[in-house]
């Protein structure tokens, strides 16, 4: 190893020993030398003069064998590891074309706006040299410049959501017409992010685009991808020339992985310790990863501020007053009279700050970054000498696009805090969890639900066509060109468990389905003065932008003092450092009455699994701030001066309930449950959730209360992602006791071994509780009855009520609500929600007022 990485290794153990922390092992990956192939001799002439000039000892092997595939005609995927110079075999590709085809277009899509931005100069640098313009669509550009951009531009670099959403959908303009007629080229980069949901409408948004536009040549990158031929033909549909390790020329430096654990004390002030020693070194610049997007700005802020006072970290009043944010300042930490700078990087910052910390890491302006999977990305940061895994990541994968990031020129370091003990533990453990295969990359395409949100959006688009041919869609299955089919001229009714998406997607598909998830309201954070300090979807403000919550922007604390859902605008004010956490809940409400898709149960042990519908309601009651050993609880209500209520997130969706008479409650053992199924079906679990239900109006086939499990599908409105473990729960909770084993958790197990006894002799049941009030009568109309709790869902908001009375009125049937200061208050009778096995519901006489409760 060379002197640089030595200094590097050396620093390390120093840091780790000062932070109370322990190297247990070490592993050294060989490095291996460049390898070249002359420039394609068939590239265009000024695409081949360009590329020599600009590499004159010749392309990396593996660029050089993708620009002849792709001259020979063939689709090509780069499946080689981070830094090793993809892009550069984009670019010539794309130039070929351009230059023997003086109207083609190409199309680049990436993944991330971010992406979009880190790219745009290596395009331009390589595209101005042969007089080929350039540009870029992101959400971020207006309607009215779409177009110049999109009728000025050779090749288009834009998110894979805008060619859904704006696109496909908008092919009755003239300029888009003719833009996916020339186009000639298709780059997919990273297309390893492709997976799960977003992955798999991406996939059926691949063939929609093949049907749209004339034919033409894809070239995708990806660094890891378990297995690329199988996956990339379930993504395009297209066999792709893969292009892997084998073929791969460019340098690889040696890396030494080393695995640290805790030798006791406070874990968290461990990691600011071993951070302020690295940050104080000098010897290099390091990449620290962390997994959520609080833990990065606690981990920054608490760099900046170890072995301060909490006390002395109140802000003055200047402070309060003067909120405008020197942008273009870093923050720094005084270490040993020497200024040195740790920033923190995650999803949800403003473009200009994103840029600037970008910027700051390349030139070598920061000691280092800390981040959350958003820098697994392959934006171009420069050279990093040393990566940091605060904890174990969530996946292989993850883990060696990680390592990707140090040592891309020079030798590099990793080190690994196993946290849990989970690696260190086991005999040969790094170098077991190094052979460790990558997990398979999910794609749902047989979903019923993906695939029809999907047949609609491609009705929509085959409606704006002449003659279009729809054989792309011959490689998904059958079903989907049915629904396609059957969209374009009717013989069919609408299944009825789809028919609610036919109504929600009626006008506009493609922006009530989104490629990554249903649509969620979104907030726009700013301080009292206006500045912006990022974006978060409601989910996210549950968890770190609630009223009163302090969220850190750049590791700089400030409180909440209003969420305001009608404006969709989150109001800070900056605070001093502290820690707070919601007092968070979440319910499950299954509707088992009428709502009942699959039905498992054992007569004699009065068990069952059932597939429902449900809805789910995730919310914050308020918020404990954490000072040193204390923590002072804050709860919304009349007189809190953060929030008058909770704040509340609810929606429908699907998921699998399971009970047995007596089971213990722990959450731990469904969430083993999910694991296994996750492994066994080939499902991300990030799109699932867990909670517990309880239906006080009874169990699927009496009207007993029960109470258990839930596991449901994540996204709003359900794609029916837990289909599968209704009708094989056994098998999963076989899988599940095989997990708890390998890890030595002896409860969970003990439970599992009760769950498999009670659920060995289950079989298929039709029976479900029956309601009759969906039975529509002359006016009589189903109402929750009076003094019962429900949901009022708006636009903007979600909140639990209680009926107080009805009212008929020219607008139509009213609920009275409670209220606290004797206001009445009327909202629409569609307006409210009954919650699933909690509500009673009577009926009412729209024209007499009489009421029916029996």
């Amino acid at each position: 190893m060379g002197e640089e990485a030595n200094s590097v290794v050396h620093m390390v153990h120093g840091a780790a020993t000062e932070a109370a922390l322990s190297i247990l092992d070490r592993i050294d990956l060989e490095g291996r030398p460049a390898r070249y192939l002359p420039v394609p001799q068939d590239l265009h002439p000024l695409a081949q003069e360009v590329l020599e000039r600009s590499v004159p000892r010749g392309l990396y092997r593996h660029q050089a064998i993708a620009v002849a595939a792709l001259l020979r005609g063939d689709d090509v995927a780069l499946a080689t590891p981070t830094a090793s110079g993809k892009s550069l075999a984009f670019m010539a590709g794309a130039a070929h074309h351009l230059l023997s085809l003086h109207h083609s277009r190409v199309l680049a899509l990436y993944p991330a706006k971010a992406l979009i931005q880190d790219q745009l100069n290596k395009w331009q640098s390589f595209l101005g040299q042969l007089d080929l313009s350039l540009g870029f669509i992101d959400g971020s550009v207006e309607m009215e410049e779409r177009l110049e951009r999109l009728k000025l531009s050779r090749v288009i670099l834009m998110t894979p959501d805008v060619a859904h959403a704006w696109l496909l959908r908008r092919q009755d303009l003239a300029e888009i017409r003719e833009f996916l007629s020339l186009l000639r080229l298709l780059v997919l980069d990273e297309a390893h992010e492709y997976d799960g949901v977003f992955g798999t409408n991406m996939a059926f948004f691949l063939r929609r685009l093949q049907v749209a536009a004339r034919p033409h040549q894809i070239i995708c990158s990806t660094a890891t991808i378990a297995d690329p031929e199988s996956f990339l033909w379930k993504l395009t549909g297209r066999k792709v020339h893969i292009l892997g390790p084998r073929e791969d020329g460019s340098p690889s430096p040696r890396k030494s992985i080393m695995l640290a654990r805790s030798e006791g004390g406070h874990r968290f002030t461990n990691i600011l310790a071993l951070l302020r020693e690295i940050a104080s070194s000098g010897t290099g610049r390091f990449l620290a990863f962390a997994d959520s997007r609080k833990m990065v700005e606690r981990v920054v802020a608490g760099v900046h501020r170890f072995g301060v006072d909490e006390e002395d970290e109140r802000p003055t009043p200047n402070d309060v007053a003067d909120e405008v944010r020197r942008r273009d300042e870093v923050i720094k930490v005084d270490v040993d009279g020497r200024r040195q700078r740790v920033l923190p990087y995650r999803a949800g910052y403003e473009e200009e700050d994103r840029r600037s910390i970008q910027s700051a890491l390349e030139k070598g302006e920061l000691a280092g970054v800390v981040s959350t999977s958003a820098l697994e990305l392959g934006l171009d940061i420069g050279e990093i000498d040393l990566v940091v895994l605060l904890s174990q990541p969530p996946s292989i994968k993850s883990f060696w696009q990680r390592l990707g990031r140090a040592g891309r020129r020079n030798a590099g370091v990793c080190l690994f805090l196993d946290d849990r003990g989970v690696i260190s533990e086991q005999k040969e453990g790094l170098e077991k969890y190094l052979a460790r295969s990558l997990e398979p990359s999910w794609l749902y395409l047989d979903n019923r639900v993906i695939q029809y949100a999907n047949a609609l959006c491609a009705a929509y688009e085959i409606g704006q066509l002449k003659n279009p041919s729809l054989s792309p869609f011959d490689t998904l299955p059958s079903g989907f060109r049915k629904m396609v089919d059957n969209e374009l001229n009717p013989t069919e009714a609408v299944p009825p468990d789809l028919y609610a998406l036919k109504q929600r997607g009626q006008d506009t598909p493609h922006l009530e389905f989104p490629l990554r998830s249903a649509a969620e309201q979104d907030f726009r954070i700013i301080d009292l003065r206006g500045n912006a300090l990022g974006r978060v979807t409601l989910a996210q403000a549950l968890r770190e932008a609630y009223p009163g919550a302090v969220y850190y922007y750049m590791a700089r604390p400030h409180r909440v003092v209003r969420l305001d859902r009608s404006r969709g605008e989150i109001v800070c004010r900056r605070a001093r450092a502290t820690t707070t956490e919601p007092i968070a809940q979440v319910m499950v409400f299954p509707q088992f009455a009428g709502g009942t898709l699959q039905l498992w149960r054992s007569v004699e042990s009065a068990s069952f699994v059932a597939e429902v519908d449900v809805q789910v309601s995730e919310r914050v009651r308020g918020f404990r701030e954490i000072r040193g050993s204390s923590a002072i609880e804050h709860r919304y209500g009349v007189g809190s001066e953060y929030s008058q209520r909770e704040l509340t997130r609810f929606f429908p969706t699907s998921g699998v309930c399971w009970h047995y008479p007596g089971m213990a409650l722990r959450t731990g053992v469904a969430e083993i449950v999910v694991d296994a199924f996750c492994s066994e079906f080939g499902i991300q679990a990030r799109d699932l959730g867990v909670g517990l239900f309880l239906s006080k109006s009874g169990s699927p086939f009496d009207e007993s209360e029960c109470r258990g499990f839930c596991v449901y599908d994540a996204a709003q409105g359900s794609l029916r992602l837990t289909e599968m473990l209704a009708s094989h729960f056994r098998e999963v909770v076989a899988a599940a006791l095989e997990l708890t084993r390998a890890v030595g958790s002896d409860v969970a197990a003990d439970e599992l071994l009760i769950a498999a006894d009670k659920f060995s002799d289950i079989s298929e049941s039709r029976t479900s509780l029956a309601s009759d009030f969906g039975r529509q009568q002359p006016d009589w109309v189903p109402v929750v009855a009076r003094g019962e709790r429900a949901m009022y869902v708006s636009a903007n908001r979600s909140e639990e009520v209680v009926v107080s009375g009805y009212r008929y009125t020219p607008a139509g049937l009213m609920y009275e609500l409670e209220s606290a200061n004797d206001v009445t208050r009327m909202i629409k009778w569609e307006t409210l929600q009954p919650l699933h096995g909690e509500t009673r519901m009577i009926r009412y006489n729209v024209m007499t007022g009489e009421i029916d409760d029996t």
